[in-house]
């Protein structure tokens, strides 16, 4: 029976595809982003969270819970957590023990059954147009269980997007998008060099993958996304080159994204640094030049909330 791993699941989304629409995060991605929103999903297991606003026992049942012994008392009621001694945990006991709900389990095992049952009853709210998006992380990393939902999604009639990378064997990835109506693939940078510097991987592959989709008789919308990172890949050169290689595969749609820093606590709650925590957000100037930009090669660009549908 399919099985994937889920970090979240999200009703009532309004920017992932068309109309009203359940958004599933898989857990897993082939790239790692310096700026990542969502790091939790990063790797294809589950991940423990550790809120310390809520964290404030004098004597934590978590530290006694933890077969590991991971888990220590510190000063002002807190814990300290060895993240190496739990990294391969799948029990997550202190979870359990935990009064205040301090500590999330980032990652729950579904069969396909389990999972489209979740979808059946959200369905009766997404309305004439909505229905389910998988992103993350990223479906790339989980192409055989995406692929099954996706498949039973359509088979029930139920529309259908991803959110991905397209960093995957050509194969697997058409594969996928067969079951899709709707795909929002990011652009991160043109440069191969530069996109593995920010990305941990170079692009050759994911532009491939765009083009072979494009040489298809697929029947889905495609809409290219990029995320704008101040430093990274807003200079001209690479937005008019990103522009150029749209409308060269007769795109003619694309939505930028600002960067932001809404995942900066998820950062601390994991026990990781981040680097762009003191990272300011494309100014509303920025984002207009790079509308700008795109417009003169022939692409209407979306900007953040301007969404394309």
């Amino acid at each position: 029976m399919a099985e994937g791993l889920v970090f979240d699941i999200q009703g009532f989304s309004v920017h992932d595809g068309p109309g009203c629409r359940t958004l599933v995060f898989l857990s897993g991605c082939p790239l790692r982003c310096a700026w990542c929103a969502n790091p939790e999903g990063l790797q294809a297991r589950p991940r423990l969270r550790l809120r310390r606003s809520r964290c404030d026992c004098v004597e934590p049942r978590c530290a006694q819970a933890c077969p590991r012994r991971a888990i220590s008392p510190a000063e002002g009621g807190s814990v300290t957590v060895d993240r190496s001694l739990c990294a391969d945990c799948a029990s997550f006991d202190c979870a359990e023990a935990c009064c205040r709900d301090a500590f999330l389990v980032c990652g729950k095992r579904f069969t396909l059954e389990e999972l489209m049952k979740v979808l059946r009853r959200d369905s009766s709210f997404w309305g004439q147009h909505g229905g389910v998006t998988l992103g993350g992380g990223d479906p790339a990393a989980q192409l055989d269980f995406a692929r099954e939902v996706l498949a039973s999604c359509e088979a029930e009639g139920l529309h259908t997007a991803v959110e991905t990378s397209a960093h995957a064997p050509a194969e697997a990835f058409l594969g996928l998008m067969r079951h899709a109506r709707w795909a929002f693939i990011d652009l991160k940078h043109m440069d191969p060099e530069k996109h593995a510097q920010g990305t941990g991987v170079d692009n050759r592959l994911i532009l491939d993958n765009i083009r072979a989709l494009r040489r298809t008789a697929w029947p889905g919308t495609l809409m290219p996304r990029i995320p704008l990172v101040p430093g990274f890949n807003d200079d001209p050169e690479n937005l008019r080159r990103s522009a150029e290689f749209l409308a060269g595969l007769g795109l003619r749609e694309a939505q930028a994204l600002p960067f932001h820093r809404l995942g900066a606590s998820k950062y601390g709650q994991l026990g990781l640094e981040w680097s762009f925590s003191e990272q300011a957000a494309p100014t509303s100037q920025d984002m207009t030049r790079v509308k700008e930009i795109f417009a003169s090669a022939g692409v209407l660009c979306h900007l953040g909330a301007d969404t394309p549908f």
